[in-house]
């Protein structure tokens, strides 16, 4: 078997042409690197150095070995570098953002299940607008985020999941009656939705306004920020909203809200992955991504329309 070290000892001796000057940066001594060489020239069978004039030099058989043993060297160091990084790392804190939506429904027991993979490591959560998450990303104060919008050039982003749109009323709700409306008679329903600038609402009007349907003369009764005040106040029997479904699952299992299907309607939201790539991406910030794409199928769980 070849010996790291002494491939390390090899390539130096070729770069710096003496063994008294390797012996120097190796601070091991000339006779040990002596040693080394014939060591190494035994195992492969060959020859591997001569001298020409004052000055060590590859034979033919050396050159080609060279070439392979910087390339393997340069990995070897880089494992080394990659292990040390997350050895350090697993002792971090790890700064992860989110848009509401994902960080107060499906994030926490993703994290909780990360945590214990990591048990030293220290996160911390913040759960916002996905454009301030855009903005801790950019400022270095996020490491990660997951955010619903498309995001500036400069961030790196990598697809999670889709996440359907439904409208949902509650369970006493007198639009549970109907398996299905059209969508003009959406204009007839008291609705909550998020604010105005939401990821959501812009989706839900974007598809509205294809299907002809004027967003603007719908009967929007309140707005506000929070999800769960929307999935409250329609599970308390008042109005309908459109949800992202991975937000109301557990409703949904347990009947507190109702899917009411609208003809030819369909709509998503867009969750991504982002780090800023003018930033090193630690080890502790690659495992995070991966864990994460490795549940991105559990994310999105089907909605059963009532017939």
């Amino acid at each position: 078997m070849i010996d790291i070290v002494k491939l390390k000892t090899f390539t130096t001796v070729a770069d710096l042409g003496s063994f008294s000057k390797s012996s120097d940066v190796l601070y091991v001594t000339q006779p040990a690197i002596t040693q080394q060489i014939k060591s190494l020239e035994k195992t492969i069978g060959c020859r591997l150095l001569r001298r020409q004039g004052g000055k060590i030099v590859l034979t033919e058989e050396g050159e080609r070995l060279y070439q392979k043993a910087k390339i393997l060297l340069d990995s070897y160091d880089n494992l080394v570098k990659e292990m040390s990084q997350l050895k350090k790392d697993i002792k971090d804190t790890l700064y992860i953002g989110s848009s509401p939506t994902f960080g107060e429904y499906k994030l926490p027991k993703l994290i909780v299940d990360f945590q214990k993979l990591y048990p030293s490591i220290t996160v911390k959560l913040y759960v916002d607008t996905s454009k301030k998450i855009e903005d801790g990303i950019l400022n270095g104060v996020i490491n990660v985020g997951v955010v619903d919008k498309d995001v500036d050039e400069k961030i790196n982003s990598v697809e999670l999941f889709r996440d359907e749109l439904v409208l949902c009323v509650g369970k006493n709700h007198e639009l549970t009656r109907k398996s299905i409306i059209d969508p003009e008679e959406l204009y007839t329903i008291d609705l909550v939705m998020r604010e105005a600038y939401s990821c959501t609402r812009k989706a839900v009007k974007e598809s509205l306004e294809s299907m002809g349907l004027n967003f603007e003369l719908l009967n929007i009764k309140i707005e506000t920020n929070s999800m769960i005040s929307i999935a409250n106040i329609v599970k308390s029997g008042y109005g309908a909203s459109f949800f992202p479904k991975s937000s109301i699952q557990k409703d949904l299992e347990q009947g507190e809200l109702i899917p009411i299907k609208v003809r030819n309607f369909s709509a998503y939201k867009v969750f991504n992955i982002i780090y800023y790539t003018n930033f090193v991406k630690s080890a502790l910030v690659d495992r995070f991504i991966q864990f994460i794409l490795s549940h991105k199928d559990s994310l999105g769980e089907a909605v059963g329309f009532r017939s």
